[in-house]
């Protein structure tokens, strides 16, 4: 007769360790030990003594562990610890405007006007601008009917009239291409000089700048001088592609393009967050159409990084 203890002994081992430990443990084989957990029916031992299994657990698993496991954390068959994955973190939330081209017929205030009344009543942390924030002067012929504001005087006087509106938060914002031809023609740097008008109006630099998100994450504006693809996905894949791994950031906001699109690609949150434009003439004639709209973005960091990422797009049928 098996006594009573060691019955006890190997099942409780075997609740908490499972088969193939026990029978290492204790040099069994498989029919041993089911004969030692038939007994333990028999002596009515429970299958489960909660309090040597939670103490067991308490002295495998660290304090983080053990905080994803009450949380509803699963212990992997295989593997020694459970993945320790925590999608709690800071909440930023970001209004995201891009290629308003200030100074453009297509240009309209209300748009501007009520994504900063959804910016507002979203409580959004920051408003980010990728690029394009004037609508410049090219020398292509025409272009120049196309303007509403014309020469550099006009479009910065408008520019900082309708960004002195939005008092809230920091507005962090590039030049684009279209900015960048007052540099061009004569080196004036438009956004610069907003920047310079405005307190809470922060110039990124040309092309491309980064946000550090509360130091655990970086968030990169692009806008770029190439154009569009046929595959609306195509550009912002190689964008991403063209980043280093040491330069690549968490999260990306394009601008360029006049297109919302949002993918995931090297671990890169990117979102396309169209215009506040509506579409051109010269974009109609190239068969180039506009996603005209706005986004706002929530992102979640922790000590991790970005651990969540959603963005909304408000879109204006023009």
């Amino acid at each position: 007769m098996i006594s009573k203890e060691k019955v006890q002994e190997i099942a409780e081992y075997h609740y908490i360790n499972g088969k193939t430990d026990t029978l290492m443990a204790y040099s069994l084989s498989e029919e041993t030990l089911n004969r030692y957990l038939r007994q333990a029916r028999i002596y009515d031992i429970p299958e489960v003594d909660k309090s040597k299994i939670l103490s067991k657990i308490a002295s495998t698993y660290s304090d983080a562990e053990l905080k994803a496991i009450a949380n509803g954390g699963r212990i992997v068959p295989g593997m020694t610890k459970v993945p320790v994955i925590s999608f709690e973190g800071e909440h930023i939330k970001i209004g995201v405007i891009t290629d308003t081209h200030i100074g453009n017929k297509c240009f309209s205030e209300g748009r501007l006007f009520q994504a900063f009344e959804e910016f507002k009543k979203e409580r959004v942390d920051f408003i980010a601008h990728a690029g394009d924030v004037t609508e410049g002067m090219s020398n292509r012929p025409g272009h120049v009917y196309e303007l509403d504001q014309i020469g550099y005087a006009k479009q910065k006087e408008y520019a900082i009239k309708l960004f002195s509106q939005w008092t809230d938060t920091q507005i962090y914002a590039l030049s684009g291409n279209h900015d960048s031809w007052f540099e061009k023609s004569n080196g004036a740097l438009i956004v610069q000089d907003i920047d310079m008008a405005l307190d809470n109006f922060t110039y990124l630099g040309y092309g491309e700048g980064d946000i550090s998100l509360r130091g655990r994450a970086t968030l990169k504006l692009w806008h770029g001088e190439d154009g569009n693809s046929y595959a609306l996905s195509y550009r912002l894949q190689k964008i991403a592609e063209s980043l280093s791994g040491g330069e690549k950031p968490q999260a990306m906001i394009c601008g360029h393009t006049h297109k919302y699109v949002k993918i995931f690609e090297r671990n890169i949150h990117i979102v396309s967050a169209g215009s506040i434009e509506a579409q051109t003439p010269w974009m109609r004639g190239k068969r180039i159409a506009a996603h005209v709209g706005f986004v706002i973005i929530d992102i979640w960091v922790n000590d991790s990084g970005i651990c969540k990422f959603a963005d909304t797009w408000y879109p204006f049928y023009t």
